[in-house]
């Protein structure tokens, strides 16, 4: 007799870059019937993420349930190397615990499928297809689980070899690696039953980053003539992501409860700005002949490369939105004191404040904020100096030091700060919310819905509280130690700026 394999006690699914501007007028349009029949009988609505609006700070929130100052992890690479590198993060950088071990610890298996921001695998029952961030096999926990996958063909690519290389007819590709993954979601729900399966698909965030031009009839590049063949992307990519949740639905049956979200969302990209540009003009950044010195690529090119020992300010990575003080004692080739990094963080705070968009002459940003203010808590020291906060987001903030400080964006389409969330099962009415709810309240409420405890110290608190008969007594996870300022904290530090404030609030910060 065969054994019918047991559902999991509950189901995650993400869309990196989900966005519900995108996916409602698909569902209005009968192109999603898997997802607009999850979002019909669920709670649902948007999601304030972090600043950045990145794929690092945002899923990283997520399965912390903490705000960046708590977890530690502000990008793709260190924001603080001390010789100016491109060391990579990863789990080894969270400076607390996650979902996963708050789910282990309670004795509750877990399945984690392209989450990104879980490599290396950390200990947890269950198994794990990790995010490498670079080329490696060793993502897979057990480790023999990859050879598993391709005897049983339900293997597929990392996320790190499967990304978009220039070449438009990735578009295709996005496809056949969206379905790639959903046969190992589903060989995994079959043959390794856990009680959590937590599973993310990215392909919808390279669509959208590289063909949103081809869809967007407002678009500065919009070329009706080029658009044949690639007006549709963006569209086809979530028809198969919808497929692909169909046979996962159907597979775990409609009382599991399911939580459905994204880490950010997208919208229109117009241009680059070249912050390291913009304070090499205003003598913050020098140059000098190329060298290569363990520097990072972005500080570099075949002929010239940031003088580090004569400069007061860089941006540090890519996506990071932030300027460091290059300061003496800290940064291998500091030159700034101590007693003077306030005046050069007030200095450069007040050149970006200052700065409009070429073609709609606002300002880009719409505040500065020292990183004591804008990410309080344990891991705060890991955090660049100064964090620019958005005014426009069409405006993509870059390293580079050469060329011009303005230039067309290459990603058409720019992540927004706006996300999603869906949760099927649980206490809380169906209907979609009005409110946005903050990026890290989603896992304690996953937590609340299994009844299990979740840490106290963290920054989010459960949606299911909201509802009126919620349990009103909490019980919580002892407490870890270094525990970060909670989001209310973070109000005390503010100035008197309300357009600050309010970008803040939209962020999900207040």
């Amino acid at each position: 007799m065969t054994r019918k394999p047991s559902p999991p006690r509950m189901l995650v699914l993400g869309i990196d870059g989900g966005s519900l501007d995108l996916i409602e007028p698909l569902v209005a349009e009968g192109r999603l019937p898997v997802l607009g029949g999850l979002l019909s009988g669920a709670a649902y609505g948007d999601t304030t993420t972090t600043w950045p609006a990145h794929t690092a700070p945002g899923w990283s929130t997520f399965v912390t349930g903490r705000l960046p100052g708590g977890h530690g992890i502000y990008q793709f690479f260190d924001t603080q190397d001390p010789g100016y590198g491109d060391r990579l993060v990863g789990t080894g950088d969270f400076g607390c615990g996650t979902l996963w071990e708050w789910l282990g610890g309670q004795g509750r298996s877990v399945g984690l499928i392209n989450v990104p921001m879980s490599h290396p695998p950390r200990d947890v029952p269950g198994y794990q297809l990790t995010w490498p961030l670079s080329a490696t096999l060793r993502y897979s926990d057990p480790p023999g689980l990859l050879g598993e996958l391709a005897k049983a063909g339900a293997g597929f690519k990392p996320d790190i070899a499967a990304m978009y290389k220039g070449d438009l007819s990735y578009a295709e590709f996005a496809v056949e690696h969206v379905r790639a993954r959903g046969r190992t979601i589903q060989y995994l729900l079959r043959e390794r039953p856990v009680d959590v399966v937590m599973a993310v698909l990215t392909e919808i965030d390279r669509i959208c980053h590289h063909y949103w031009h081809f869809a967007d009839a407002c678009h500065p590049r919009h070329e009706p003539a080029a658009e044949e063949g690639w007006a549709n992307a963006i569209r086809d990519t979530y028809v198969a992501i919808d497929e692909v949740f169909g046979e996962i639905l159907e597979f775990v049956g409609d009382d599991v409860p399911v939580l459905l979200l994204s880490d950010h969302g997208f919208g229109r990209g117009r241009y680059n700005l070249s912050v390291n540009r913009v304070l090499a003009d205003a003598g913050l950044l020098a140059t000098g002949p190329a060298v290569r010195d363990g520097h990072a690529s972005w500080f570099r090119t075949e002929r010239e490369a940031v003088d580090f020992g004569r400069t007061r300010a860089y941006m540090p990575t890519p996506g990071c939105y932030a300027v460091n003080v290059n300061q003496r004692g800290r940064q291998r080739d500091g030159i700034v004191a101590e007693r003077d990094r306030e005046a050069v963080l007030a200095e450069v705070a007040d050149l970006f404040r200052g700065l409009c968009a070429p073609d709609t002459g606002r300002p880009v940003f719409a505040g500065a904020l020292p990183r004591e203010q804008a990410y309080p808590g344990a891991m705060c020291d890991a955090a660049p100096d100064l964090l620019l906060l958005p005014a426009d987001e069409g405006v993509l903030a870059s390293p580079a030091f050469d060329g011009p400080v303005w230039r067309p964006s290459d990603q058409t389409g720019m992540h927004r700060h706006t996300g999603m969330w869906a949760l099927r099962g649980g206490p809380l009415p169906p209907g979609k919310y009005g409110d946005p709810v903050a990026l890290q309240d989603l896992a304690p409420t996953l937590m609340d819905v299994l009844g299990l405890r979740f840490p106290a110290g963290i920054a989010g608190r459960p949606l299911t509280w909201l509802a009126p008969d919620a349990a009103g007594d909490a019980v919580f996870l002892p407490e870890e130690p270094g525990v970060p300022d909670t989001a209310e904290d973070l109000e005390r530090h503010l100035s008197d700026d309300d357009v600050t404030a309010r970008t803040l609030g939209a962020m999900g910060y207040l």
